[in-house]
């Protein structure tokens, strides 16, 4: 069908419809618009909302008036709360997670001379000295006790399990391993390790670390348990951490 015959069919179309005829145009879209009676006139092949009383101008009712095109609308409008936010008690249970990895971690750092020690540094005893009791008998020391010391230098102490008191201790310094006498019996064992020495009273200073195995350790004739501080994941040798350092050996 020709532009002329479709003319045709429109204009008989609106006569139908009680339309009075008009003229046509295009506009610089080519959209054609028909011009009539009807003011609000509409191009041909576009959309616009024309129902609601609105005008479609912003002049009120409609879609887009005024009041609508602003951020106070948008501001009122309900929007859904951002999943994935973690909440206090979640971000403690990752911290009590994290703690068997941190203070181990932590402590290794220590006895390992990372933190700042600006104290005078002693010489470290030689691998197999002692600090013996003042009322051990030597010539009751017919058992033995074997230390493999780790990356730390490090002190083996025995103590009395009745008494607590100090029975006697042993140097080795690190990654070194000795062997010395000591009287059979049960023992409490200590371990301090460190990175400086400072003596008897300061022991490593800062690096200090300090800690007492779990179980009693027993010492015969016959049998005697070998001590290896060279940390490891398969180790037997429980501790528990003691938070204050060693008392001053006199």
């Amino acid at each position: 069908m020709g532009i002329d015959d479709r003319d045709y069919m429109r204009d008989r179309y609106r006569a139908r419809q009680g339309h009075a005829g008009g003229s046509t145009w295009w506009n610089d879209r080519k959209s054609r618009r028909e011009l009539g009676s009807n003011e609000h006139s509409v191009p041909l092949g576009s959309a616009s909302w024309i129902g609601g009383g609105g005008s479609g101008t912003g002049s009120g009712g409609g879609w887009f008036d005024a009041a609508n095109r602003g951020f106070d609308y948008q501001k009122k409008r309900a929007r859904p709360k951002a999943i994935g936010g973690v909440s206090p008690a979640q971000k403690w249970f990752l911290v009590l997670c994290a703690l068997p990895m941190l203070i181990p971690a932590y402590r290794e750092a220590k006895r390992a001379g990372w933190f700042p020690d600006r104290e005078v540094e002693l010489p470290f005893p030689a691998s197999g000295t002692v600090t013996v009791n003042d009322s051990v008998d030597p010539k009751t020391a017919r058992s033995r006790l074997q230390v493999a010391a780790g990356e730390a230098n490090a002190v083996v102490q025995l103590f009395d399990r009745k008494t607590d008191g100090h029975v006697i201790s042993v140097y080795v310094h690190r990654n070194d391993e000795t062997s010395v006498p000591v009287p059979p019996g049960t023992y409490r064992m200590r371990i301090v390790e460190g990175d400086k020495w400072h003596g008897l009273t300061r022991w490593f200073g800062a690096s200090t670390t300090y800690e007492t195995v779990v179980r009693p350790m027993v010492f015969t004739r016959r049998w005697y348990p070998t001590i290896n501080l060279h940390r490891s994941p398969a180790g037997n040798l429980h501790t528990s951490i003691n938070i204050h350092n060693p008392k001053p050996l006199n």
